[in-house]
């Protein structure tokens, strides 16, 4: 749970035991830690915020609603990209309906704040070329092997990276060509693959089977010292998006283009959320405007009036 500031002054003394508490209750309902770190970072960064002020409140009861409008404005003000003000305004208000709920408030300060409208960014894809350049990195080695069946599952499935990361041997099926994944809360969901994921996960499987260190893990991925954890998958991917000249990649970002992909190809709104383990329809109008943005440039090149002229 990330911590408020030690440096700052004191404000709401019970604040940051109020969090861990409900923390608790939300491990109760098999949040993942992923999203366990999302809410206490949004409490947590609205508690630094109330501490810098001039006039901070001393106790839960006094945080009141402009408290809650200054810090959404001085997110806005520091350039938050909308996504992260929207999704901090969220888990703060779950935070304070608990705290309601659980007796410790008898009123959510934020009761009558609307959510800020702010204009998303379309979401950070990479191109078809950037992903081969990255796919062209991998030899005919143990690691490449590994490597290039890893871009293809992570760019293929669409998956999470704490869900690419963790695989296990017995999640694969490769008759059926599915990968069982365990997704947020605890749900777990069955994720089709194509054929050339299936063929780089073949070979690698078979080059797996050979590694010394193999027989002692579980886990899909393999290196030196064994089993790979999350970050070992990360740092694999972004050295091979370092050999391609591939700027400011992450992991999640061949998750926005799997889905950047399939939404731009025609796939329905039932089939997204299945696949990506979407439970609201938010993400699908994240990416629907990011392949309708990509539609309409691929149009005016084709129609440009200017090239006619």
């Amino acid at each position: 749970m990330p911590d408020i500031p030690p440096d700052a002054p004191p404000v709401v003394e019970d604040l940051t035991d109020l969090l861990a508490s409900w923390q608790r209750t939300l491990r109760l309902a098999r949040l993942s830690q992923a999203t366990l770190r999302t809410y206490g970072s949004s409490v947590a960064h609205f508690a630094a915020w109330l501490a810098a002020q001039a006039d901070p409140p001393a106790t839960i009861e006094e945080i009141s609603r402009e408290h809650i409008q200054g810090w959404l404005g001085a997110m806005i003000e520091a350039g938050h990209k909308g996504w992260t003000i929207n999704t901090r305004f969220a888990n703060l208000r779950t935070f304070f309906r608990w705290l309601v709920d659980e007796g410790e408030l008898e009123r959510s300060p934020m009761r009558g704040v609307r959510q800020p409208k702010i204009v998303e960014t379309p979401v950070p894809v990479l191109t078809g070329d950037e992903v081969r350049r990255m796919l062209d990195t991998c030899d005919n080695s143990f690691e490449g092997k590994r490597d290039r069946a890893m871009i293809l599952v992570f760019a293929d499935c669409g998956l999470r990276w704490s869900e690419a990361a963790n695989l296990r041997l017995d999640d694969i099926d490769m008759d059926l060509q599915v990968l069982r994944v365990m997704g947020k809360g605890g749900r777990p969901r069955a994720v089709p693959y194509g054929d050339r994921t299936a063929e780089a996960l073949d070979r690698y499987l078979r080059a797996r089977r050979r590694h010394p260190r193999a027989a002692k893990t579980d886990r899909l991925w393999v290196g030196r010292q064994g089993g790979m954890s999350a970050h070992g998958v990360r740092w694999a991917l972004n050295e091979r998006a370092r050999r391609a000249g591939v700027d400011g990649f992450h992991p999640h970002r061949l998750r926005h283009t799997a889905a950047h992909e399939l939404r731009k190809a025609g796939m329905s709104d039932r089939d997204m959320k299945r696949i990506f383990g979407w439970r609201s329809n938010k993400m699908l109008d994240r990416y629907g405007e990011s392949a309708a943005d990509e539609s309409a440039r691929e149009a005016h090149r084709r129609y440009s009036f200017g090239d006619r002229l």
